[in-house]
């Protein structure tokens, strides 16, 4: 019994953190990611939010879990996970999600055509990332320093810039490319540091004029548990010009 008080005394203590939820049914997560990438040929945007819960006492018997979503007035249906299972997870990637807009979850345990809902959490999808510079594809850089300008996003203080070689040979493709597929790509880092301000002057004499890079700009909600902070993603492709060049 005293260690299941101090269990819920612990989870009690995670639930001031953002992204979880209690009640004496489960613990309930959330994380919302917002992607924007930016580009000549227009935005792309993504949102992706991940639930996963756990059952405090025990795994009930049923059928499995029904996800229902509000984002304007009615929750609608929009899975069913199933079977029940100690950890359980769903991740929505509707393109009703949109970024800064309130949404809601709802779960229901569905046992013999019955529906028992257990939780419901609300929160808001992060803003979206926006670069000020650079602002095209095709980009000089004087003295090897490149110059990289972004908006701070509210309750957004440590920003993370990398940029990455793409293995891509074409720019106009990535524009046509999934956003999940861009993300599994980014794998070849050149440049990875940690950021207070919105602009950033990188030093890149290792970037030539022949590949294809990407600038990721990302935000993390200051948390204690880094895997319920929520992220905006900001992403910008360009190639270096040579330096008698001009666009």
């Amino acid at each position: 019994m005293k260690k299941m008080i101090g269990f819920l005394v612990i989870l009690i203590f995670l639930s001031c953190e953002t992204g979880i939820e209690i009640n004496l049914d489960c613990v309930l997560k959330h994380t919302a990611e917002m992607v924007k990438m930016e580009s000549s040929a227009g935005d792309t945007e993504k949102a992706f939010v991940n639930l996963s819960w756990t059952w405090v006492l025990r795994t009930p018997a049923g059928d499995g879990v029904i996800v229902e979503r509000k984002i304007d007035t009615d929750f609608d249906s929009i899975a069913y996970v199933t079977p029940i299972e100690s950890l359980m997870t769903f991740t929505d990637t509707s393109a009703l999600l949109e970024s800064g807009i309130g949404v809601s979850y709802r779960l229901g345990l569905l046992d013999e055509g019955n529906v028992d809902y257990f939780d419901t959490t609300d929160f808001n999808i992060p803003e979206s990332q926006h670069f000020w510079q650079p602002d095209t594809e095709f980009i000089s850089i004087p003295n090897d320093t490149l110059e990289i300008i972004f908006s701070k996003l509210q309750e957004y203080d440590t920003t993370d810039v990398a940029i990455y070689k793409m293995l891509v040979s074409n720019i106009d493709s990535l524009f046509n490319t999934p956003i999940e597929e861009i993300l599994d790509a980014l794998t070849d880092t050149v440049i990875d540091t940690t950021v207070t301000d919105t602009l950033v002057k990188i030093v890149v004499s290792n970037i030539n004029t022949t590949s294809i890079h990407m600038i990721k700009i990302s935000s993390s909600a200051i948390s204690t548990l880094d895997y319920i902070t929520d992220t905006s993603i900001g992403l910008r492709a360009f190639i270096r010009l040579p330096s008698s060049k001009r666009r």
